[in-house]
């Protein structure tokens, strides 16, 4: 349980020193929402769920910052789209996102950044085939919210056909580079700097 609330994770030991203050803490966060809405916004439009890199975005943020200062960059990121930033895909902003086909993927962000980055501080971001695994475990629960909302819209076997089949490749691929890239964070000495 320890792990929930420790602030010991990759991003962490990069950007701030052992002795954190609250600027740097909002800095570290502040610069996991660029690198979020900057993923959000390199996408291929497909119907009705675009192709972004943002459910990737979203796993590396959680596996490198750990459980607790992941969930705050995703909560920090969706709050700034609920309240008018053109931060999600398309740089689309609103509380309307809430009701549209995509609104799924994005309530989905949060479980998936808090699971795999717990999972991460458990030891699973050591080396490519677990940290694949636990990227994979992440994913799979952004495309299960995605899923039932765009369901709602579309119907379950629709659903199915476009908000999921379409990334079965691409998915996969995103995540492998994330999972070579976690290892080599989490090799680093945590509390060095």
């Amino acid at each position: 349980m320890n792990y929930l609330f420790n602030i010991d994770a990759p991003m962490q030991s990069i950007f701030l020193k052992k002795e954190n203050t609250t600027i740097k803490h909002i800095l570290n966060i502040l610069s996991g929402i660029i690198i979020l809405s900057i993923a959000s916004q390199l996408s291929i439009p497909l119907k009705p769920i675009p192709l972004t890199f943002q459910s990737a975005t979203v796993i590396l943020i959680g596996m490198a910052y750990g459980a607790r200062n992941g969930s705050y960059v995703i909560i920090a990121y969706l709050l700034s789209g609920l309240c008018g930033l053109p931060v999600f895909a398309n740089f689309s902003a609103g509380f309307s996102t809430l009701f549209d086909p995509s609104a799924g993927y994005l309530l989905g962000f949060l479980p998936a950044a808090f699971v795999s980055g717990y999972l991460s501080q458990k030891g699973w971001a050591k080396n490519i085939a677990t940290s694949f695994i636990a990227a994979c475990l992440g994913v799979s629960i952004i495309f299960s919210f995605g899923i039932i909302v765009l369901s709602q819209f579309i119907g379950w076997k629709n659903a199915v056909t476009s908000g999921l089949v379409p990334f079965v490749l691409s998915e996969p691929i995103k995540l492998l580079a994330v999972s070579c890239l976690i290892p080599r964070l989490w090799k680093k000495p945590v509390n060095e700097v």
